[in-house]
């Protein structure tokens, strides 16, 4: 199988919880303290290693995408992960984060950075699950280190209540016409943070993509939202 982003053969799977969250959050992983894997289908399935097949994609990226060329976007969203988790208590009470907080003097590339992180997770979730999106648009950005235009991002509260560690990802739901997605969206989350990622090349009704965030029109200060289960 060829990787999605370069084309060349693609051997290793994209983790889609990132490795550093899933370690600073659940500590370490082995046998004797496994973490727990649920699907729709399965649960309880024990994982005794971050590097289990199971927390990855099954859509191949290659070798140098999966580390120089894509190294930097991991290391930004790595610093915003930590940063956020660590200091959820204020963010969650003030609704905001100010971002020369996280990336002095580099807000604008760290968090274009961040924003490749996602496509980067949404190509291969793309790849993965067959969804009718176009996915050169995405390995364009990804190698041309630019935005892609139809990609949003908004942070806040993950929904609903856990009541042990949790981490995880909801499916895609998409608006599919003509069997072409015109819309598209889920959910990265990790202990209270959640991602909302989204698609939107056709519907950008400005109640939908409020409080999101683009490098086309780079904010200083993020909003934190309170998600809807």
């Amino acid at each position: 199988m060829e990787c999605w982003i370069c084309r060349e053969k693609g051997n290793t799977g994209e983790h889609l919880i990132k490795a550093s969250d899933l370690r600073s959050y659940f500590g370490d992983i082995s046998q004797k303290m496994p973490l727990y894997f649920h699907t729709s289908e399965k649960k309880n399935i024990p994982i005794g290693s971050l590097k289990s097949k199971r927390l990855k994609s099954d859509a191949l990226i290659c070798n140098k995408c999966n580390s120089a060329r894509t190294q930097q976007y991991d290391k930004a969203w790595k610093s915003l992960s930590i940063y956020l988790r660590s200091n959820w208590p204020q963010v969650h009470k003030s609704r905001k984060v100010k971002l020369a907080d996280v990336f002095p003097g580099s807000i604008r590339e760290s968090m274009l950075y961040v924003h490749l992180y996602f496509v980067k997770l949404f190509g291969c979730r793309i790849v993965e699950s067959g969804a009718p999106i176009e996915i050169v648009t995405f390995s364009e950005a990804l190698l041309n280190q630019k935005s892609h235009k139809d990609i949003y991002i908004a942070f806040g509260q993950r929904p609903g209540k856990v009541e042990h560690k949790y981490a995880g990802i909801i499916p895609i739901q998409s608006i599919d016409i003509n069997g072409t997605s015109v819309f598209a969206t889920w959910l990265y989350m990790i202990d209270q943070l959640a991602v909302n990622i989204i698609f939107a090349p056709k519907y950008k009704h400005p109640n939908v993509l409020k409080d999101t965030w683009h490098p086309r029109k780079p904010k200083k200060v993020i909003a934190i939202k309170a998600f809807r289960t």
